[in-house]
Formats: C-alpha cells, structure tokens, sequence
C-alpha cells in the first residue's frame, strides 16, 4: 500500500512549451491597443467636463462680481451727483464760512478798487 502513494521512480515535471500563435498576439495587442484608445478618450472627456463645470462656476462668480461692481458703480454715481448739487455746495460753502457773490453787499467798494481809483 505505500508503493501505491509514494513511488519510488523519480518524476521530472519538465516545462511544456507551446507555440504561440501569431494571431493571438496580434488580436490582443490590438484589443489593448483599442482598450488604451478607449480609456484615453474618456480621461480626455472627463477633464473637458471638469474644465467646463469649473469654467461655469468662474463665469458665474465673475458675473456676481460684476453686478456687484455695477450697483457700486450706481451708489457711487449717485453720492456724487448728491455731493455736487448746487444745495449741497451752497450748505458747505456756509458752513466754511462762505458767502454768495450776489448776496454781498455791492455797495462799498472793496480795498482794491479804492486804492486803484485814488491812484490816478
């Protein structure tokens, strides 16, 4: 019985070899050549999705920014056309202590129109 499990002739498992068709080499090159191409395409896709998504967003705040800029623009323009208003200088030359030509008295005549007349 132990004859049966464990011969006593030495086997050699010596290495098969097979030859390799042409044809398989060629039919998976080109299937890892088209699988590469494919893959390819769809990294290149991926990344133009995520440049127009991220584009899409910069437009959008750009956009934010820009109205943003236009109300200012409009505050802006407003407080000026306020500042500049004939009222509002009027208030301001008071409170500096200035007064209307027109609301002087004309009928003294100032320091240097009487020495000009007093000289000839």
């Amino acid at each position: 019985m132990t004859d049966r499990f464990f011969p006593e002739k030495q086997i050699s498992n010596e290495p098969v070899t097979r030859p390799v068709s042409s044809r398989v080499v060629s039919w998976l090159a080109a299937i890892g050549v088209s699988g590469a191409l494919l893959s390819c395409g769809f990294v290149i896709s991926a990344r133009q999705h995520f440049q127009a998504i991220s584009i899409g967003y910069q437009s959008e705040e750009l956009r934010r920014e820009s109205s943003q800029m236009e109300e200012k623009l409009r505050q802006l323009e407003l407080d000026y056309a306020r500042a500049s208003s004939p009222g509002e200088i009027e208030k301001r030359a008071l409170k500096l202590g200035l007064e209307r030509p027109d609301k002087r008295n004309t009928d003294k005549p100032s320091d240097e129109s009487a020495k000009g007349k007093t000289k000839r």
